[in-house]
């Protein structure tokens, strides 16, 4: 090797090896970090905050360097009793001291996380030893951090997705957690692979009065901000932070919205129905469940639930749930899978509370499909002079026949319509439209329940979603003849024209979504997409109060 090639080598040799070692951070001295951990005041405090993100690599050093900053921190706040009720009432001195706190519960609570999760764990350095329990019995409102496989800070997450972005200020750290599935078979059937879109705040506290010859003792804690608004610090009330929009942008962010939709309309065997749970099942908290319409996925209801789960007086009161189905799939076997879904999830929870369904465009048909009691007469209406041949001929396992004959859902205790075709929609009938209803391909278990149905059902596509919306389905007359079995609203888009009754939202006219039975109507100034208009929000927000018997 040349002489001048040589000495680059060494040079870069040289060269690799001195950032290799200025990048590699020795760990302090007993002697410097027993000096540092000893030291007071809120300086101290942030000092050791640097000094613990610098040694991150020693998850024990790095420990004990946050709990002693907290634990400096914990010094500076009244934790003797009583309540405070809005910390931006606090002096800058506690203000600062909560900071260092929830600085410190993130980067001591990432120890306790998925891989790495113990139910507890000491760390000791330099003579401090902190013993922390992160594993508490789960009930609502309170979860240990063993249920998440992740948590990223709330605080990171991209304001993107939601129209409005909701916190609380408080004490705790506001996390945007990836939930593991249940262990539970059955009750993954309702749990996504992305878990649930529930927030946690983590919270650490520090137990009892501190032992200079034993261990620090702390605790942390993973509160749920939709149930509980407050927490103790000491004997002292605090509010709790949080951060209700973060998880639902960090695990929903990259879903293709529009291609699954499209697929489940176009291939409707491609995908299943879901029920699905965004938390974990509480029985004393009243279900919404929401279901999408044509060619849409349950991503649609983000502003939705972001706006009401936020609500100080709807918090603690409703769990919310989803429905995903292939909307190709026809109007009456869709509503078949929704109460095949709501029976396995009663089989397994048990009664639901007076659940409240809420439904957008032929969401809202599957969803009054649950509450009405229609004899034979959807069956009648569908096959006329051949009903009660058909009737007679097919078991009553019949797929076409469990479609078609059912009874109201108990559980089931108030729905809201939004932009709902209760009489269909001329859309439908357009030529566009009837092109369109060839590309559809239903799956074969719908199909195969054709033999023995008149043909002309079959050829013409009746039995496909797009077709079943138009106004000459009998589907709408039966239905115009069965009482809804439970109190119910309407909220109706008129595109801010103002022209009801001779209004539409643009696919659906007023004469098809007005329902004389409503307890309530109100028209929005918005079209078909009238679910996520603010004055719909605050219309849902207010059957919701009156659902729950709380005065606004």
């Amino acid at each position: 090797m040349p002489a001048p090639t040589l000495s680059r080598h060494l040079a870069f040799l040289l060269a690799t090896c001195i950032v290799t070692s200025c990048g590699t951070i020795a760990p302090p001295s007993e002697e410097k970090s027993t000096t540092e951990l000893q030291g007071e005041g809120l300086q101290t405090a942030d000092h050791l905050m640097r000094r613990a993100r610098r040694f991150e690599s020693d998850e024990n050093i790095s420990a004990v360097y946050r709990m002693r900053a907290a634990e400096i921190a914990w010094a500076e706040l009244d934790t003797d009793g009583g309540s405070v009720r809005d910390v931006k009432s606090l002096g800058p001195d506690q203000k600062h001291a909560l900071r260092i706190i929830t600085a410190a519960t993130e980067g001591v609570a990432v120890n306790f996380i998925g891989e790495k999760y113990k139910p507890e764990k000491t760390y000791s350095h330099a003579g401090f030893t902190y013993r922390i329990n992160a594993g508490i019995a789960q009930k609502p409102g309170l979860y240990p951090l063993a249920g998440l496989e992740s948590a990223k800070p709330a605080r990171e997450v991209r304001h993107r997705l939601c129209t409005n972005w909701h916190t609380e200020e408080g004490v705790g750290a506001p996390c945007a957690p990836k939930w593991k599935r249940p262990t539970d078979a059955k009750m993954q059937r309702f749990v996504t692979s992305r878990g649930y879109l529930e927030p946690i705040t983590a919270v650490l506290t520090f137990d009892g009065v501190k032992n200079s010859k034993g261990p620090r003792h702390a605790s942390i804690t993973g509160y749920d901000p939709t149930y509980l608004s407050k927490v103790h610090l000491g004997k002292t009330e605090y509010p709790l932070a949080a951060d209700f929009t973060a998880p639902i942008v960090e695990q929903t962010h990259d879903i293709n919205e529009i291609t699954i939709a499209l697929s489940g309309l176009l291939h409707p065997g491609v995908l299943d129905s879901k029920l699905i749970l965004l938390e974990p099942y509480d029985p004393e908290r009243i279900p919404i469940l929401l279901v999408h319409g044509l060619n849409s996925h349950p991503r649609m209801w983000k502003d939705v639930i972001n706006d009401l789960r936020a609500d100080p007086k709807l918090r603690g009161r409703y769990q919310f749930m989803l429905f995903y189905y292939p909307t190709g799939w026809p109007i009456s076997y869709s509503s078949m899978r929704l109460r095949e879904e709501l029976d396995a999830l009663g089989q397994l929870v048990g009664n639901q509370k007076k659940m409240v369904l809420v439904g957008h465009s032929m969401g809202g048909l599957l969803s009054r499909m649950q509450v009405i009691n229609p004899g034979r007469k959807i069956w009648n209406a569908q096959f006329g002079e051949d009903a009660d041949k058909l009737y007679a001929k097919l078991p009553a396992d019949n797929l076409v026949k469990r479609t078609l004959t059912f009874s109201a859902d108990p559980d089931i205790g108030r729905e809201v319509y939004i932009c709902t075709p209760h009489r269909g929609s001329g859309l439908a009938d357009k030529s566009f439209t009837t092109y369109f209803v060839r590309l559809l391909k239903l799956p074969s278990t719908i199909t195969s329940a054709f033999i023995d149905l008149p043909g002309n059902l079959i050829e013409h596509g009746r039995l496909t979603s797009v077709a079943g919306l138009s106004p000459s389905n009998p589907l709408f007359k039966a239905l115009d003849e069965i009482p809804i079995q439970v109190p119910h609203h309407s909220i109706i888009g008129d595109r801010g024209r103002g022209d009801t009754p001779d209004s539409s939202d643009g696919v659906v006219r007023y004469s098809s979504s007005h329902l004389a039975s409503a307890e309530s109507e109100l028209i929005v100034p918005a079209g078909h997409g009238a679910f996520k208009d603010p004055q719909a929000i605050k219309e849902l927000r207010r059957i919701l109060l009156l659902n729950a018997g709380i005065k606004d």
